[in-house]
């Protein structure tokens, strides 16, 4: 009898604890805005999933609406307490003006997926005679031929106004190169930055971009395409 009651209540735990298991997905900060971006040109941005539920989380699919964009994977699951940095790769293509992307993640957390959002404004060129700043150059290419190699890019950023501006970066390349800028754009002034690839991706291929908000009255957004080519 004892032993019956004892089984019944192992049992019990054991049923108890596989239906409080349940993964659970979480993607902090799930919606970005690349503000004035190029046409033609591929923006990016990262962003952290972390499983906070108490099963492995897995990755069913990333459906983002259109082969223009993708999310690809490192892995596929996400262990409990866990986190996974995925890149969002958006390319603009020749889209004008307003343009958006709305991914959907699935999980093994249920059907509804999980949605982000980006937007964007697509311009054929990112400053105008009346835009607070001038970028020179608007991209940022790096290349490598045979034994040439750019590894490293110098740019201006001019304020354009009477006032100093603070910049603000919003999103930037996490591995294979690095970007200063300056914190304040001095008024009426070149303010001088540059790009440079890391050196164990020299002989990489890649395209990425960096964000950043200015502290206008308009609050305005940039993301610069940084791209490196082997030839």
């Amino acid at each position: 009898m004892r032993r019956t009651i004892l089984l019944t209540l192992v049992l019990a735990v054991v049923l108890c604890g596989n239906t409080l298991s349940q993964p659970a997905l979480e993607i902090p900060n799930n919606q970005f805005e690349f503000g004035l971006v190029l046409q033609k040109s591929t923006a990016t941005h990262y962003f952290w999933f972390k499983s906070i539920g108490t099963d492995t989380l897995r990755i069913l699919k990333i459906k983002t609406g259109c082969s223009c964009a993708t999310m690809p994977l490192k892995q596929d699951w996400i262990a409990p307490g866990d986190s996974l940095l995925v890149g969002m790769f958006w390319d603009t293509q020749r889209r004008s003006g307003k343009i958006g992307r709305y991914p959907k993640v699935f999980t093994n957390a249920g059907p509804d997926p999980y949605q982000i959002t980006l937007t964007g404004n697509a311009q054929t060129i990112l400053c105008g005679k009346s835009s607070p700043i001038s970028i020179i150059p608007f991209k940022w290419e790096l290349s490598r031929v045979h034994e040439r190699s750019i590894d490293s890019v110098a740019f201006v950023l001019h304020n354009n106004r009477e006032n100093d501006l603070a910049l603000e970066v919003l999103s930037f390349p996490v591995n294979e190169c690095e970007v200063f800028l300056p914190d304040t754009l001095k008024a009426q002034s070149d303010n001088y930055g540059y790009v440079k690839v890391r050196s164990e991706y020299s002989d990489s291929e890649f395209v990425r971009s960096i964000t950043f908000r200015l502290n206008d009255k308009d609050k305005t957004i940039y993301t610069i395409p940084i791209r490196r080519k082997v030839y």
